[in-house]
């Protein structure tokens, strides 16, 4: 009986997991970089559901843009064309997608039942649907947003008062100098 009460904890500790933390699709929207000609938005965000505390690493095209955490979203801009994005626990799972020339594309990330954890599953998703998950979910990506500041490149300064948006030049600051 002391095994089943343990293993029922685990369970449910597997289901709920941690909430994430950081500000929300809704704060830091207005603060997204401008994309440059040639580029396309890949938008990633997983709205939670079963699996919370299984976060896999999401690549495109093999390279590691983020990881699929509950209530969270990332976003990784691209040279516009058609890329696969992936996902690994037990098993690999893919989604081609293709990145327009100044467009977004979103991709849903949830959880299924596994043999031993969790699998990945990707979605692709239209705009309208993932806008009704989006602003409630929390930024984990890895340019700094702060919601209603630009702090980029050592700036404070209020974006309703900023004539333009943030460009991905404006965020070159954030790497460290050329050797």
């Amino acid at each position: 009986m002391q095994i089943f009460r343990l293993l029922v904890i685990a369970v449910a500790i597997f289901l709920t997991g941690c909430g994430t933390k950081g500000p929300r699709y809704a704060e830091v929207e207005a603060n997204f970089p401008t994309l440059r000609p040639g580029y396309g938005r890949l938008v990633v965000y997983r709205s939670g559901g079963l699996g919370a505390a299984v976060q896999p690493d999401i690549k495109l095209n093999g390279e590691l843009v983020g990881k699929s955490q509950s209530q969270s979203f990332f976003f990784a801009d691209r040279i516009a064309g058609n890329y696969t994005v992936s996902a690994r626990t037990e098993v690999e799972t893919t989604l081609d997608v293709d990145l327009v020339d100044g467009g977004t594309t979103y991709v849903q990330t949830s959880i299924t039942v596994g043999l031993l954890v969790g699998q990945s599953r990707l979605t692709l998703r239209d705009e309208s649907t993932a806008l009704e998950h989006l602003p409630r979910l929390a930024y984990t990506g890895p340019i700094p947003l702060v919601p209603g500041v630009n702090s980029i490149a050592g700036r404070s300064t209020d974006m309703r008062t900023r004539a333009s948006p943030v460009t991905l030049d404006d965020l070159s600051g954030l790497l460290p100098p050329a050797r």
